[in-house]
């Protein structure tokens, strides 16, 4: 079996923003889409790293995604905005939010907004740790097409709709980045150009029967069942329906037409406005020495914060290179190919 290849990351960066201007992509918003799609590359989150370069490229071939779009605010009230997407890339829509919301957060306290009919977000957690890096408590939540069941039907009737939640600490922030199916999308679509078996209760064929192959998995399935869905549809109503924009009925009822548009919530609050700072970070450093220090049910396993070991993933790649599986290099030689850009030299 041929070994991984080691790449930089702004290699990948470059390569990437390449791809996406040779589809006519604004440059800035080509590097920016590219940026986010490295970053999760480096913090070990592969299902929403440069395996999803075709995805976004076909999203552009089919229309969905307009790589020209800008995306614009429109204000609301005081600390509540909308930015329409207009189909711009997902990640570019995502953080014009992110900064609105920190400016709205540092100048009264709060800042929430609405991003609607845009495209793929990518790694949500990016977002909520931008927050957390300026000293923030960053929340993002997302809503988009139908590929979950609710619970109890067997049927794609939710999106695996993702929420992630970032607050700073001393040694840097702490990051929860979590989708409300029992596997993300992405993982599954890894699963199956890796050749991986996921496990049970977690997917359904077509027809609707229970499956742990990648490849005839078509439905994923609720984390926590009711829980999982409830959640769903929850961020469904706060996010599509709230901004006059809903995905889901439409798409699941009659008409059955599916789109790749999506909406998010994000939500930035000042912690200087509560309480200083620094004393936040005291209080979190002391809440996670606590934590890190339970008894264990293994010892030779290491109680993990959230984002901790994404973070270790970050520091270790960012020095040595995102490791690429033989596959997913394959895939990137093949892109290169079609759109006449140069391929990303290995170490």
């Amino acid at each position: 079996m041929s070994e991984a290849k080691r790449i930089d990351a702004q290699n990948l960066v470059n390569f990437a923003a390449a791809l996406f201007e040779v589809r006519g992509m604004i440059p800035a918003h080509a590097r920016t889409l590219a940026e986010v799609i490295v970053w999760a590359d480096l913090r070990g989150v592969s299902s929403h790293g440069v395996n999803r370069l075709s995805m976004y490229l076909r999203t552009i071939r089919d229309g969905d995604l307009d790589p020209k779009a800008v995306p614009q605010i429109v204000d609301k009230a005081g600390a509540l905005f909308v930015v329409e997407g207009n189909r711009c890339p997902g990640p570019v829509a995502m953080k014009l939010a992110m900064q609105e919301a920190t400016a709205r957060a540092g100048m009264v306290g709060v800042g929430l907004g609405i991003v609607r009919a845009t495209t793929h977000t990518g790694a949500i957690g990016h977002y909520a740790h931008l927050a957390a890096e300026q000293g923030y408590v960053g929340l993002v939540f997302n809503s988009g097409p139908p590929n979950m069941a609710y619970h109890g039907s067997k049927v794609k009737s939710l999106a695996t709709s993702p929420l992630a939640i970032g607050v700073p600490a001393s040694n840097g922030p702490l990051l929860l980045d979590m989708a409300t199916s029992t596997i993300a999308n992405g993982r599954l679509q890894q699963a199956i150009r890796l050749g991986q078996q996921i496990p049970e209760g977690c997917a359904l064929t077509k027809e609707g029967e229970p499956t742990t192959d990648p490849s005839q998995a078509d439905i994923l399935l609720p984390l926590g069942g009711p829980k999982g869905s409830g959640i769903s549809f929850m961020f469904e109503a706060i996010t599509g329906v709230l901004a006059a924009n809903p995905l889901l009925a439409s798409m699941i009822g009659p008409s059955g037409q599916v789109q790749h548009r999506h909406n998010a919530m994000v939500i930035v609050i000042n912690i200087a406005a509560l309480r200083p700072l620094d004393d936040f970070k005291r209080d979190m450093d002391e809440l996670s020495r606590v934590v890190k220090a339970l008894p264990r049910l293994d010892p030779e396993v290491e109680i993990s914060l959230p984002g901790e070991r994404s973070a270790k993933q970050f520091a270790e790649r960012s020095s040595k290179g995102i490791p690429l599986p033989p596959k997913v290099w394959t895939n990137l030689l093949e892109l290169a190919e079609q759109n006449g850009v140069a391929p990303p030299a290995p170490r």
